[in-house]
Order: C-alpha cells, then sequence, then structure tokens
C-alpha cells in the first residue's frame, strides 16, 4: 500500500494563544513495500506525522493518501474504520495497551473489532504466534502473568491479527535490552520480507535505519530536512549534526580506515562479516 503527503501541515489547538505549528508543508511518497525509517530529535514532528496514517490526526491543511483512502481537512474520510483495519500501529511500549484476561483474548481484541470471522481469527492466531517468538501454551495465560519481553510480543501480535497493509513502527524496542531490541527488529524485518508490507519505522537509532530501510526522511521542527536513501543521506556528517543526529558508527570506522590506510571500501550497508572481508583484502 503506497503512502502520499502531499504540502502537509498540522496546527495543534489553532485559533488560540496556544496555537503550534507540528508540521510545515510536508511533501513525500512512499511506495508500496518499502522500508522506510522516519528520523529526528525529539520535538521534531515525527509522532504527529505517523498519527496521520490511520486517521488519528487530520491534515490542517494538505493532503494524505494510504492506499486510496484520502485524508484531508476538506472532507471526512467515511471509511475511517476500514483504513485503521490496513494500517498496523505498534507504539512505544505497546506491551501497556493489553486489558484482556489471556493472551488469545487480547490478540483476537483487534480483528474482532474490524468485522473478522472468529474461525479467521483463531487460524491468524495460531499462524501469527511462531512469527513473533510465542508457542501456543501462552494462549490461556494472564499476559500479565509474562514477561516484559514476552508481553510485548503479544501486543505486536494482537497488531498483526489483523493482517494489516502497512506496518508503523513507533521506537517498538523502546526500553528493551540489546539482545531483545534486535530480535524484535529483526523480526519486523523478516515479517516485511514475506509479506511485502510497506513499513515505516520511527527511531532515534542510526544504526537500525542503516541496517534495515530502504529509504530515509529526516525532520526538524516539523519539516522535512533530509531524504533519500541511507548510503546517501548517513555519510553527510555535517549535515546531520546540525539537526544533532550523529552518523552510525560502522560509517565512522570505515571512512577514518579509508583515510587511515587510503582504502576505498565503500559505505554501504555491510554486515561486520563483509567489513572484515573488505579489510582481509585491503591489508
Amino acid at each position: 500500500m503506497d503512502i502520499t503527503f502531499k504540502q502537509v501541515s498540522y496546527t495543534y489547538q489553532p485559533n488560540t494563544p496556544f496555537a503550534h505549528e507540528a508540521l510545515k508543508n510536508i511533501t513525500f511518497h512512499i511506495p508500496s513495500g518499502a522500508f522506510v525509517a522516519i528520523i529526528g530529535h525529539t520535538g521534531s514532528g515525527k509522532s504527529t506525522l505517523i498519527q496521520h496514517l490511520n486517521g488519528l490526526l487530520t491534515p490542517t491543511t494538505g493532503e494524505v493518501s494510504v492506499g486510496n483512502h484520502l485524508l484531508s481537512s476538506e472532507k471526512k474520510l467515511k471509511e475511517m474504520k476500514k483504513l485503521r483495519s490496513k494500517v498496523g500501529v505498534v507504539f512505544q511500549y505497546p506491551e501497556h495497551q493489553l486489558f484482556e484476561e489471556t493472551v488469545e483474548k487480547d490478540i483476537a481484541f483487534g480483528p474482532e473489532n474490524f468485522g473478522v470471522p472468529a474461525e479467521t481469527i483463531k487460524k491468524r492466531i495460531k499462524e501469527i504466534l511462531p512469527k513473533v517468538g510465542l508457542s501456543d501454551d501462552f494462549l490461556e495465560r494472564s499476559p500479565f502473568e509474562l514477561s516484559g519481553g514476552q508481553m510485548r510480543r503479544v501486543a505486536i501480535a494482537g497488531v498483526l491479527a489483523s493482517k494489516p497493509n502497512v506496518y508503523v513502527l513507533d521506537e517498538p524496542t523502546a526500553g528493551l535490552d540489546p539482545k531483545g531490541q534486535k530480535e524484535i527488529m529483526d523480526m519486523f524485518y523478516q515479517l516485511h520480507k514475506e509479506e511485502q508490507v510497506t513499513t515505516i519505522l520511527v527511531t532515534h537509532s542510526m544504526e537500525d535505519a542503516l541496517k534495515y530501510s530502504d529509504y530515509l526522511i529526516i525532520l526538524n521542527k516539523g519539516e522535512k530536512y533530509m531524504e533519500g536513501r541511507p548510503e546517501e543521506i548517513l555519510t553527510q556528517e555535517e549535515a546531520l549534526q546540525k539537526v544533532h543526529l550523529q552518523v552510525p558508527e560502522s560509517f565512522q570506522f570505515l571512512k577514518q580506515y579509508n583515510e587511515t590506510f587510503n582504502a576505498t571500501i565503500p559505505l554501504t550497508n555491510q554486515t561486520p562479516k563483509e567489513i572484515a572481508a573488505h579489510i582481509k583484502q585491503t591489508l
């Protein structure tokens, strides 16, 4: 499902002394099936932007199209529920949204609201559990008896059970240890590839943006500051520092290595094993 923002601005509390323009004339296009990272410091407009994707907010001016759904200030979308069934949002600390008696009921809550038949929901739950690293043994347990990482996987399963065409991941690894962060991000990347969905990742991690995304959008004070492929954007150290962002450590290392040894290892998204192979060759 493709996504287009066309000259989108959003103002909180308009026509009051507290009016704040959180987005300013934002335009971009995300093709169907892309993995896009949205980066920016606190207050840059990231959360406001993604709330336009499932109609939690509608533009003050401009238009947002998600597939064939159009959101604008001029016209109220009649099929808001249908849009929300297509856009699955994983908020920061999604486990805080759990409330049902059992894991099974919590996972089923979303698709039930969207009118998915009970038998279809049961089938989906069986398919989704192994994908999020859980077994059938969890279904009858209370979600509040689980560890923090397990609760997050249950909450993510609840989003996936609605079979969205778009994943919106708002800092999905917040509060997890490094191992848990890697497991969750690898899981989403695998799902993205398998199901060929459009994935939008809001993150502060330049390493995650480099490792997983096809394209980057950087926001600053509500405006689009930069956009492009990771290897094009994340090598622009001076431009990134102006908005308090850092070049990924792997890029910093390769740049220093190339300068020290007069080498030409490309600054691209390479695994440590691939970087080691390049270094071995140059030595």
